[in-house]
């Protein structure tokens, strides 16, 4: 099952990536710790030896897809429904080393759910920033001026952009400062506290 609290894993299978994506798909503003589970409910339905996408293309072939979602109660069906197929059929064996455009042609994944994925699965994941809910609080904390909702497109960038700074002012990776801004949101404090900038000046919008 994957740890939401502990998504980070450079070291994954390819069988474990599959999950992992199924995982980042269906969590998109959701809750992770929530979401984890059912996820891993959802997989009981796999076969001996039967890889996460090999069971979705089976399941869809035998027209109980839907079902099996459901009684997992993962929610979004109407977008996991193609959307896990699609990923099955298109990825296999890419995840990888797939691009962050061509993730974002599944069905329910844009710019935030394509950087989660590649963020906390490759070691070499380019300088990317996942944007979410806690990450603006954060970056609204620091004094940015930043949208109540997600962006998209230049107005993602430009926020991306401010993230990547502020993580290297906190001397941090960016997969750790991602993860500690989401534990200490989610946790309403209880987790690790905010990370702390050595310098203001690189997060200058």
């Amino acid at each position: 099952m994957i740890d939401p609290f502990n998504v980070t894993d450079f070291g994954r299978t390819e069988r474990e990536l599959e999950e992992y994506l199924f995982f980042c798909i269906a969590v998109a503003n959701k809750t992770a710790r929530i979401i984890a589970p059912k996820i891993a409910m959802f997989l009981e339905a796999a076969l001996p030896g039967e890889s996460p996408f090999d069971c979705v293309l089976r399941l869809e072939a035998e027209g109980r897809l839907l079902e099996e979602l459901q009684r997992a109660k993962t929610g979004k069906y109407t977008t996991l429904v193609p959307s896990y197929p699609d990923a099955a059929r298109r990825l296999r064996g890419r995840l990888a080393t797939v691009a962050l455009d061509e993730l974002m042609t599944l069905k329910g994944v844009g710019e935030k759910t394509s950087r989660y994925f590649v963020l906390h699965s490759r070691r070499d994941h380019g300088r990317i920033a996942v944007i979410d809910t806690h990450i603006l609080k954060y970056l609204r904390q620091l004094g940015h001026d930043v949208p109540k909702g997600l962006p998209k497109g230049d107005g993602y960038a430009r926020l991306e952009r401010l993230v990547i700074a502020a993580a290297e002012a906190a001397g941090m990776s960016m997969p750790d400062f991602d993860l500690a801004v989401w534990s200490h949101y989610a946790s309403k404090g209880v987790k690790p506290p905010l990370p702390v900038l050595r310098s203001t000046a690189e997060t200058a919008a």
